[in-house]
C-alpha cells in the first residue's frame, strides 16, 4: 500500500496520538511512572512503527479510526508490559504486582 503525502501526515498524527494517550493512560493509573519517559519510549522507532502497522492494518480490515486506535493502543501497552516483564526476569526481579501481565493485558 502506497500512502499519499496528505496520508502519511494523518497516519503520523494518529501514531503520535496513539503513543501520548497510552502514555497518559498509564501515568494516570500508575503515577509513580514518569509521563516523559513514557512518551520517550513509546515515540522510539520501533514502537512508532509498530504501532503504525497495527493501526493500518486494522483500518484495512473496517475498523472504524477510533477502533483502530485502541487496537494499536492495547498492543503497544501489551508490548511495552512484556518487555518490562521480561527484562525483570533477565535481572532475576520478582514482577511488581501491577506489571502483572493478566492486569495489562484487560486493559
Amino acid at each position: 500500500m502506497t500512502l499519499t503525502p496528505a496520508q502519511v501526515e494523518q497516519l503520523g498524527d494518529a501514531v503520535g496520538r496513539i503513543a501520548a494517550a497510552t502514555a497518559r493512560a498509564m501515568h494516570k493509573e500508575f503515577p509513580h511512572l514518569d509521563l516523559e519517559r513514557l512518551v520517550e519510549t513509546f515515540m522510539r522507532p520501533t514502537a512508532v512503527e509498530a504501532t503504525a502497522l497495527i493501526y493500518v492494518a486494522a483500518i484495512d480490515k473496517g475498523a472504524t479510526p477510533g477502533e483502530a486506535a485502541g487496537k494499536a493502543s492495547t498492543a503497544l501497552l501489551n508490548a511495552w508490559v512484556d518487555a518490562r516483564l521480561a527484562v525483570k526476569a533477565a535481572a532475576g526481579e520478582a514482577p511488581e504486582a501491577s506489571e502483572a501481565p493478566e492486569a495489562a493485558h484487560t486493559a
